[in-house]
């Protein structure tokens, strides 16, 4: 009681309109209920604008991640991407590390803010697969971030130094880590009856990736570039992908969960 008595008060006090309202009690006290029937114990610790706002940190970082590789080749005479990485752009001798450095890393911090967001706004709702794939593509976006800002290449190509080895590390644990969390992906939201098509979407990413992954062993030198953008670009999108996902979500669901709890736990 004394629980509706201030929602009442605060409801009183404040200008805030009647769908406004609505959506933070959701998000507060009752997003477990478009779930599972009804769970309300469950306590939402962002704030309804707030979360909104950081499901799209997804689709920001990358753009950024794009604005890399279109700004460094502009600053990087002679960039020829068809043969070249993309980590050639922010290698310690490149012209155009400065500028590529500087979106990669904007891509770098708004993809962990997102990752760990949705990890936390999502864990243990859908299926306990879902969470562990969320919580390896969290490790993933990390050591993407740290690996490649400690360890970028000393020149362009392979020169054979210890960060370039160590960037090869990177590049090998990113690439497992993105392969187990879209598998996680695929079979946790295939089980679900609501969110089969992110499930597929999750499987054509991982065959996308693997065919890159394959192009980069069998195609000649000249095409690496080529090869190395299907791999990584299918990785981007999909974060993009579910990104708007999740804003369009949290958008839809937010005013009518509390209204589904009420009806239930009555």
């Amino acid at each position: 009681m004394k629980f509706i008595e201030n929602i009442h008060i605060s409801l009183l006090q404040n200008s805030a309109s009647f769908a406004e309202a609505m959506q933070f009690l959701a998000l507060r006290t009752a997003k477990h209920a478009i779930f599972s029937g009804c769970s309300c114990k469950t306590e939402v610790l962002q704030e309804p604008h707030v979360i909104k706002t950081l499901s799209l940190f997804g689709i920001i970082g990358a753009v950024f991640y794009f604005a890399h590789v279109i700004f460094g080749r502009m600053f990087y005479e002679g960039y020829n991407p068809f043969s070249q990485a993309i980590s050639d752009l922010t290698a310690v001798n490149s012209p155009s590390k400065k500028i590529a450095s500087a979106f990669s890393s904007l891509y770098g911090l708004f993809t962990i803010i997102f990752s760990i967001s949705f990890y936390l706004y999502f864990r243990g709702d859908i299926n306990k697969i879902v969470t562990l794939g969320s919580l390896f593509f969290c490790v993933m976006t990390l050591v993407s971030f740290f690996g490649y800002m400690f360890f970028p290449l000393s020149q362009a190509g392979f020169a054979g130094t210890f960060k370039d080895k160590m960037h090869l590390v990177v590049t090998v644990l990113v690439v497992v880590l993105t392969i187990v969390s879209l598998i996680l992906f695929s079979i946790g939201f295939l089980k679900t009856s609501n969110f089969k098509y992110l499930g597929i979407i999750s499987m054509c990413t991982l065959a996308v990736l693997l065919i890159g992954v394959i192009l980069i062993n069998k195609l000649p030198k000249e095409y690496f570039g080529i090869a190395e953008r299907v791999n990584v670009y299918s990785i981007i999108i999909f974060i993009g992908i579910i990104s708007l996902w999740m804003f369009n979500f949290i958008n839809k669901n937010s005013t009518s969960t509390i209204l589904s709890c009420f009806i239930i736990c009555q």
